[in-house]
Formats: structure tokens, sequence, C-alpha cells
């Protein structure tokens, strides 16, 4: 009996499992992280006989990195006391336990196949559908009166963040300067806050047979994100799916043209989004530039567990300039600085 399945049976009762169609057998399936970036490590469970989990399991990869696990757990209690729940395509809770200074999550494991990239092939149309449903369902948290600062608290502190790994490094800050000078005109706005995934992209995208997305991964997510960010991030994904750019770096920047530039297939939807959330659709363009620059700036939160005192090793330097969503966020500012 693994570490995991010693939890689950010593709180069986307490947890009752029993309504999740769980026995007292079940087949415990874990998976490693392989990137610098998760921070956690992740079980499946499947009831006796199932060929599909019932339950998932989240402890720190890092002995005593709490954090992450915990802030799933809050954002997903959060979702659920606003009325979004599994019906509305998140997990749910079923507990959260503190044994021995970890912190283990429970939580219900969502349904559909993996939103893989041959699914989006096969139905470009419909994955389009899929994610502006589910991005348009996320409810606002806070209305524009009520969001004041929202700039300094979603953009310029975690860019502040991102550049702090690395004093002295020049690139990374010469790219925060250049963004938020690009993104003046979006600055002087006000915008209303919006729940917010952060990750809407592969192996955290389920499509049920009705169509609906369900998600899962929810360690980047905030309550208090940016108009239109989740639908970007999603929409890039299913455009290097479509492009078969998951890997290439050349075709992935291709994709971003193809979708975000002028007359880009994205356009329409985001419009409409930003229609729907009472925000002027001619700030499109800002909201691009933002939405990589925030996804990178992730990063700083995200490296924490592989930061030693003495940031801006080498190792952590090569993580951040070889992530997707850091030149990304670069092409995006300086294609917008050429426009």
């Amino acid at each position: 009996m693994n570490y995991i399945d010693q939890i689950l049976s010593d709180h069986y009762g307490d947890l009752e499992l029993a309504k999740f169609g769980m026995s007292r057998k079940w087949a415990t399936l874990l998976l490693t992280p392989r990137f610098a970036t998760s921070r956690h490590v992740v079980a499946l469970i499947f009831a006796e006989g199932a060929d599909r989990p019932s339950l998932v399991v989240k402890v720190p990869r890092q002995p005593g990195d709490n954090a992450s696990v915990r802030k799933e757990a809050d954002v997903l209690l959060g979702l659920k006391s606003m009325g979004v729940g599994s019906g509305q395509g998140a997990p749910e809770v079923v507990g959260v336990l503190d044994i021995d200074g970890q912190t283990v999550l429970i939580e219900t494991a969502v349904g559909g196949d993996l939103l893989e990239p041959r699914l989006v092939v096969q139905d470009f149309a419909r994955a389009v559908h899929a994610g502006v449903d589910f991005v348009a369902g996320l409810p606002c948290t806070r209305a524009v009166t009520e969001n004041l600062g929202w700039y300094e608290r979603t953009v310029s502190t975690p860019l502040a963040a991102l550049a702090a790994l690395f004093p002295g490094e020049t690139e990374v800050a010469a790219l925060v300067d250049l963004t938020h000078e690009v993104l003046a005109p979006l600055r002087a706005e006000q915008l209303p806050a919006v729940l917010e995934h952060g990750d809407l992209s592969y192996q955290n995208l389920f499509l049920q047979p009705d169509g609906r997305l369900q998600v899962v991964d929810w360690e980047r997510s905030r309550l208090d994100g940016l108009p239109a960010h989740d639908l970007i991030f999603y929409l890039q994904y299913i455009g290097q799916s479509r492009e078969q750019a998951l890997s290439s770096r050349h075709l992935q920047l291709r994709a971003f043209n193809n979708a975000f530039s002028a007359g880009g297939w994205a356009l329409s939807s985001l419009a409409e989004h930003l229609s729907l959330r009472n925000v002027d659709p001619h700030l499109l363009p800002y909201l691009v530039v933002t939405t990589w620059a925030r996804s990178a700036a992730t990063l700083a939160y995200r490296l924490t567990a592989e930061a030693a005192p003495g940031s801006g090793s080498g190792h952590l330097q090569a993580a951040v300039l070889a992530d997707r969503d850091f030149w990304l966020w670069r092409h995006a500012v300086t294609s917008l600085t050429i426009r």
C-alpha cells in the first residue's frame, strides 16, 4: 500500500468515499511531473473494475511546498461558493488533509475525453465553441467600480516578481519595461474582474459528449483575473493543434499570427466575448499582450520550489527563456509595437 492509498484508507469514513462509488478496493495510478514548473504529484484513483478515475489526489512535489496544493483547494472551494462545480466544468473538493506537514487535496475526477490535438483537428468549430462557452460561463467577481488598482495587482506585481528572479539580467527587465510602455492605453481603462483558470491548454481540457468542457488543474487560477485572458490562452492552444505546431517555436508563432493578427480567425470570437463582459473590443490587441505577459510572469510562482537563495541561477533562467509563454509574450509585445 503506497502513501496515498494509506491516506485514503485511514480517512475512508471521514471523506465519505462510498458516496463516490468507492468500495474499500481501488487502483491507484501515480503521475510524476517531468516539468520544473510542476509543483505537485497527482494520483488517479479508480474504483474497483472502473476504466475511468473517480477521484484525484494531489500532494506537493517537494516536501512542505504546500502553497500550490492549498491554492487549488481554496479556489475550488471558492468556485463552489459561487455555484461553479462539476456541472460547469470544474472538479469539486472531497477533502483537504494535513498529513505530517503535507497538504493533501482530494477532489472529484472530471469526465469526457482529453481534448488532444487530434480531436481539435477533427472538429475545429466544436473546439472553438466549447472554449467560448466555458469561458463565458465563468462569473465576473468584481464590477468595474470595485476593481480599482487592477493593473498593479494583476500585471505590474507579477512582472516585477519575474524580473526579480534575475537581478542584473537585462532581457527580462527590458521586456517588462517595454510591456508597460505598450500597455499604457490599457492601463488607463477600467476593467471588471473575472474568475480565471489561467492554463486552458493540453492535458487540462476534457470534452464531454455534449460538447461541454471539463477543466482540471486550477493551480494558476485567480478570482480577480482579466477579461479574455482564458479565451486567448485557449484559442492559442487549439490554433497550434490545428496547425500541428505544439513543438515548433516557428510554427507556434505562425499559429499566433494566424489567430490574433489583423484578419485572424480568433478575433471575432474574442470581440464577442469582450462585448459580453462590457469591455471595448478595441482593447483586444492590448489584452493579447497582457495575456502572454501575465502567463509568463506566473513562472516566478511556479519556479519558486526550484529557486535557491541567490536567484538567477542558470537553470532557472534557461527554464524561463525557453518557455513558450515567454517568447509568445516577447512576440506579442514586439508585434504590437511594430504595428
